[in-house]
């Protein structure tokens, strides 16, 4: 067999004989070892590729998490093929868009996700093969396969398809927080280095114990490849519910779970020290968003120094910079996202991408062996995105001299009132002091005489939140330009399909057909 060194191929294949007789996955009760991944993944390879399905071929999949999605992710990478991962939270809209703009030529979808699909739209895709894998329901049509049909019998082998350093790996699609979202395109040897970066700087061990709640098509399919890399056992969720992760936890002695702030908030508020024993949990890894310095404090108080955040996004899966178990501890660096990573560089640049000093504030940029190859389809995008080897990640923040970085916006979500520069970050910061706010986020509404008004979003923690003394206590803590002039009280805080604040969704009741320039 030829594998080539230079991608993850054979470090998949390396693993899944490594740990063979090890329990690798835990779903809905039941466990899987590496040796039956193998075996699965190998016999959906097999007739895939029977169908026409290799590589180089784009092959999207929209599944729940479930053991299924775990079993297409290996059959894929054997087959060498492009994973175009659909997450299920995205609309009907969003999936013929994303099936579309990859040139996807398969489909693989959970039988209770079939209705994400629009048949009159995927007419005029590239689309010519569809199964649907799980037993329950109906298929799309007598055409489509489900679960059983390809395991039925005797498994078949696979002799895995090799791939080169520079062929497409997968193309994954943005949050879309500030418009369409973008193919990001990756290539395999980028993402054989990206997968030992997540193994080192996740800090998962062969006797790891991980939990994974949060999508697989996104930042916990990368945990979920990382963990299988080095021989851990993998407990997967199929939906989030801040009782049964804590339950977990306990009864399965869970030692290291991914989480994005907003589940992070959850768990928080169903902790009760007499009936969740988690002292087992060594390490809780966040990211996708910032976590408010009170709640990060409420965290280190229950949980103890577990906490491990992360900074990266699709351009730079999923570390560029890490503030470690020790950096969490030390007051000076609890507003950080830490330092750069051994693979990656980071620095902060001004308009023109030029490197400012330490302390200044402007855009973050990062180089890495694995930054995006391109947007797919999109040179102009990629271009923009690009400043020489320098990826521009639109995220506005300044570093200090022990090369942490400090995050204070993104450089969409920036408020400009009156002229100023308002950071939506330090105003959530200051809000969520405020004993009587459980969660907040901060947007800029039309505003006649300042352009942008500062306006909170808050989930108050009981019946007695007073607005009038949140905005005199924000005044104590806030230069006047920066102290909400409206608060609007809300039940939830919007999310995109990722679990990230969608400051987009909150904006539009505000700005409607208005539009709103940002420089």
């Amino acid at each position: 067999m030829q594998l080539t060194s230079q991608s993850a191929q054979f470090m998949f294949r390396n693993a899944l004989w490594r740990y063979a007789a090890k329990t690798a996955v835990v779903i809905d009760g039941e466990s899987y070892t590496y040796k039956q991944l193998d075996d699965l993944s190998s016999n959906l390879a097999a007739c895939l590729h029977a169908e026409g399905v290799g590589k180089g071929d784009r092959l999207a999949i929209l599944f729940r998490n479930c053991i299924e999605y775990v079993v297409t992710d290996l059959a894929i990478l054997k087959l060498g093929a492009v994973k175009v991962p659909l997450n299920e939270m995205l609309s009907a809209s969003d999936v013929a868009y994303m099936i579309a703009h990859s040139g996807a030529k398969a489909l693989v979808v959970h039988s209770s996700l079939v209705d994400k699909l629009n048949k009159a739209e995927l007419v005029t895709t590239d689309l010519s093969i569809i199964h649907e894998l799980d037993d329950v329901g109906k298929g799309i049509d007598d055409a489509h396969k489900n679960w059983s049909d390809f395991f039925d019998g005797e498994l078949e082998t696979f002799e895995w398809l090799p791939v080169a350093p520079e062929d497409p790996a997968f193309i994954l699609y943005t949050g879309g927080t500030t418009g369409r979202s973008k193919g990001v395109l990756h290539t395999h040897g980028a993402m054989m280095i990206n997968g030992l970066t997540h193994v080192m700087n996740a800090e998962i061990g062969e006797t790891e114990k991980l939990l994974l709640i949060s999508p697989l098509p996104h930042a916990a399919g990368f945990m979920l490849q990382a963990g299988l890399l080095h021989g851990a056992c993998v407990h997967i969720q199929r939906k989030f519910d801040p009782e049964v992760v804590l339950d977990t936890i306990a009864r399965n002695k869970i030692t290291w779970t991914f989480m994005v702030p907003t589940m992070i908030y959850r768990v928080l508020d169903a902790y009760d020290s007499t009936k969740h024993e988690i002292n087992s949990l060594r390490t809780l890894v966040y990211g996708a968003a910032p976590i408010t310095k009170v709640r990060l404090q409420e965290v280190l108080d229950k949980f103890g120094p577990v906490l491990l955040q992360l900074f990266g996004q699709t351009e730079v899966p999923d570390f560029a910079t890490k503030l470690s178990k020790a950096d969490h501890l030390d007051e000076r660096f609890l507003g950080s996202c830490g330092q750069p990573i051994l693979t990656a560089d980071v620095r902060i640049g001004d308009d023109n991408g030029e490197p400012l000093a330490f302390g200044e504030v402007g855009e973050i940029m990062v180089r890495s062996p694995y930054t995006l190859e391109c947007y797919y389809n999109d040179p102009e995008k990629t271009a923009e995105v690009y400043a020489g080897e320098w990826l521009k990640t639109g995220d506005v923040g300044y570093q200090i001299d022990t090369g942490h970085v400090f995050i204070v916006d993104r450089s969409k979500d920036m408020i400009i009132s009156g002229g100023m520069n308002v950071y939506s970050s330090e105003v959530e910061n200051a809000v969520q002091e405020y004993p009587g706010v459980k969660q907040v986020m901060v947007i800029g509404i039309p505003d006649d005489d300042w352009g942008e008004a500062v306006c909170a979003a808050v989930i108050p923690s009981d019946e007695s939140f007073d607005q009038a003394e949140l905005i005199a206590f924000c005044k104590t803590r806030l230069a006047a330009y920066k102290v909400p002039k409206t608060i609007e009280v809300v039940d939830d805080i919007p999310l995109t399909a990722y679990g990230k604040p969608d400051k987009k969704t909150l904006r539009a009741k505000y700005w409607g057909e208005q539009s709103r320039q940002v420089n």
